[in-house]
Formats: C-alpha cells, structure tokens, sequence
C-alpha cells in the first residue's frame, strides 16, 4: 500500500512517499529531518538583516545569579548577586573594562542584598532596598536601605531610607529625580519580616511609587503603577518612564502570572 503526505511547516512543504513498515520508518526519519531543516530556515529567516554579533568575553569571576549590571564612564559594573539556590546574596561589586577585557573586584556592598531596584545618575550608581537573608534561614527579607556608590573613588554612602521595604521593583530618572517603581513586600500587617518559601501566602505585589531627589537626600510619593507587579524591566526614555512584563500576584514565578 502506498500513500503520498504533503505537509506545510514553516512554509516549507515536505512531500513524502511511504511503502510498507521500511518505508513508515524513512519517511519518519525524512519528516525528522524536514523539521529540522524547517526550524533552521526560519531562524535564519529571522534573523535577516539583524546586526551586531556575539563574541567570547573573559569569564566572571565568580559564579553566581541575579547580577545586576550599571555603566559607568565605559565600564560595566556587575553588583549583588545570589547564590546557595536563591538565598545567599553575595554584595559583590566586579567591574569590566572593554579595553583591556579583565574583570577587578571592587568594595563589597555595605549590606549584601539581592534584588536591589538599580539606576545610573550622574556618574555615580544609586541601590534602593531589596532583600537580605535573615541568618541561615530560606527566606528573603524586604529591607530599607539606601545607597550612593562613587566608582572613581570606589565607596559608599548611606542614603535616606527608602520609604517602603521592598525589592524586585524598577528604578529609573527623569529630570534629576530617582523614581523607585513596584516590587514585592511582605503582607501588610504581618509579624513576620521575612518572605518564606513554605508554600503560604506571605508576600505581597506592589505598585509603590516612590521619588528620590539627590540634590536634598530626600524622598515624596508619586502615582502608583495601575497594575501592581515585580521583577519587571524599567527604563526611561524622554520625561516617560516604561514598566514592562513581571510577575503579578506574587514575588515567586510558581504562584505568579506574567503581564503583557
């Protein structure tokens, strides 16, 4: 018995001619290979006219998660950092130079913390709460903290508080102000400071938005985002600042959906 298949996949149309149970097994081995050769051309398709490429860069230091990466004066800065399965934060600071394509380790963070919301102003790198682990035990812990970091000089400064415990949020600048955006905190009302990793709902979603002026080390409060959400990118552009993605409903991807 024989029979004739044509399929379409990717805009690739495959035709295959099948005669018995040696023909079913080279005809699957055939349609293996047009899938393959399917993806590949559309990948390729894809990829047309992108420009730029990639190229092997010196390893990091160290292993670790969760780096947050901050340029200054043409060098990128690599801080905090996770490790011991999402609950040790390291507080490192390495710095890359391009020219020479070596990594220098920097002063640690005043207080190791993970999840710190980032920006570059003026030169100089602003890290906004977080959280830190309490002793040895599996659980974030949203936390206050602010700080100034000076590259030339390679030290910190303690800033005012952010109003808000809180981390995985945004931070961006418009206008010589710092905006601390969303993130993730404990329930309102709780006793417990930490967020844990025991199945209950202990975390709550937020949508904070919390201005810092350099020029007077102090905070106000602005409007919130209208969806509430963490572990979201930040940038701005002009006087507008752009939330895009997260997570909604809880600091951690199991009990969380993703916004568009």
């Amino acid at each position: 018995m024989r029979k004739c298949l044509i399929s379409t996949f990717l805009g690739l149309t495959v035709t295959a001619l099948i005669t018995g149970p040696a023909g079913a097994q080279q005809q699957g081995q055939r349609e293996g290979d047009n899938v393959t050769r399917g993806l590949e051309t559309a990948q390729r398709g894809q990829t047309t006219g992108a420009k730029g490429k990639w190229e092997p860069a010196k390893a990091f230091p160290i292993p670790m998660e969760e780096s947050v990466g901050a340029a200054v004066n043409g060098k990128l800065y690599i801080l905090q950092g996770l490790t011991d399965g999402g609950f040790q934060p390291l507080g490192v600071v390495y710095v890359f130079d391009p020219a020479s394509g070596e990594w220098t380790k920097k002063k640690d963070m005043p207080l190791a913390a993970h999840h710190v919301m980032t920006v570059v102003h003026n030169g100089r790198i602003y890290l906004f709460g977080g959280f830190s682990r309490p002793g040895k035990e599996l659980a974030w812990q949203p936390i206050d903290n602010a700080w100034e970091y000076t590259p030339e000089t390679d030290s910190w400064k303690a800033l005012a508080p952010l109003p808000t415990r809180r981390g995985a949020g945004g931070a961006a600048v418009v206008n010589g102000k710092i905006y601390v955006i969303g993130g993730a905190s404990t329930l309102p009302g709780a006793s417990d400071p930490a967020i844990r990793f025991d199945g209950q709902p202990r975390d709550s979603v937020l949508g904070t938005n919390e201005e810092y002026d350099p020029a007077t080390n102090s905070w106000k409060s602005g409007a919130p985002m209208p969806t509430a959400r963490n572990h979201f990118l930040t940038a701005s552009v002009g006087d507008k600042i752009y939330a895009i993605g997260g997570r909604l409903g809880s600091t951690f991807i199991t009990r969380s959906s993703n916004p568009t």
